[in-house]
């Protein structure tokens, strides 16, 4: 009940939250009770609200922001959308969203939707301002080669010094393998 609460009232507050596809589904059966009874502004819908959300912020913007908005609005407050997995556990992750939304928020929250959500892909640039920026650009890549010669060669160094432990490693394996034929020749040899 109180994780439940938790989601709520973030939910209230920021109008698109990202949870588990479970508990979003969850929250769909707590909240959207909530938001029809804040549809109309009695007393008694405002006390039984209160006592299920324990904010009297979340309250206050559900009967003054969230009620009128819904008025209209036969149920479907929310809706869940699936948002692939949890990259720790592989669970399934969901945006829980108000069906109607004010303009400022919903624009903030789709373009972080989307930005998470797409590849990142190569700007164009018109061809006029593309030799612009190539030599601009192109002051700073040297600058940057320089430093990454010293660590290729720091890192050519450590590559010799490792491979230098197996050939002695090699080396000393070379005699156990021939002792074993020794061995074998003086049996031999003893053995007329």
């Amino acid at each position: 009940m109180a994780m439940m609460r938790n989601l709520a009232i973030s939910l209230i507050e920021h109008e698109v939250i990202k949870t588990t596809v479970e508990k979003g589904k969850e929250l769909r059966r707590f909240l959207e009770p909530l938001i029809t009874r804040a549809k109309e502004d009695t007393l008694h819908n405002r006390r039984t609200v209160l006592s299920n959300l324990n904010s009297k912020d979340a309250t206050s913007k559900l009967f003054s922001d969230l009620g009128p908005r819904f008025k209209e609005t036969n149920g479907g407050y929310l809706r869940v959308i699936k948002a692939g997995f949890r990259a720790g556990d592989k669970a399934d992750i969901s945006y829980v969203e108000l069906t109607i939304r004010n303009q400022d928020q919903e624009t903030k929250s789709d373009d972080a939707i989307v930005e998470e959500f797409t590849p990142e892909t190569t700007n164009t640039i018109p061809e006029t301002k593309a030799e612009e920026t190539v030599v601009k650009e192109s002051a700073p890549k040297k600058t940057a080669e320089k430093k990454a010669e010293p660590k290729k060669a720091a890192q050519k160094k450590t590559a010799e010094k490792k491979a230098e432990p197996k050939k002695t490693a090699e080396k000393k394996a070379e005699p156990k393998k021939a002792a074993p034929k020794k061995t074998a020749e003086k049996k031999a040899a003893s053995k007329p």
